[in-house]
């Protein structure tokens, strides 16, 4: 059984790995270049509708990685 102290830790640990994978993506995530295609192809959006749809593609992305990555460590601590 663990402590609250080994589950906050846990959780902190989860969360600094969700925080580097956001960071990641959204330091290399081509901003400009796709707001110039997609605006191309479809028209018009306004900066605020582009924003809210890539932050939210990120957010998603970067927690399905971390859930994944947290399933892989959990699965390789459980057979070992």
């Amino acid at each position: 059984m663990r402590t609250p102290a080994k589950q906050a830790g846990l959780w902190l640990i989860q969360f600094i790995s969700f925080l580097t994978i956001f960071s990641v993506i959204y330091i290399v995530f081509p901003f400009e270049y796709l707001f110039d295609v997609y605006s191309d192809k479809v028209g018009f959006i306004t900066e605020t509708n582009w924003s809210d749809t890539v932050l939210f593609g990120i957010l998603a992305v970067s927690v399905l990685m971390n859930t994944g990555l947290i399933f892989l460590i959990a699965s390789v601590k459980r057979k070992g």
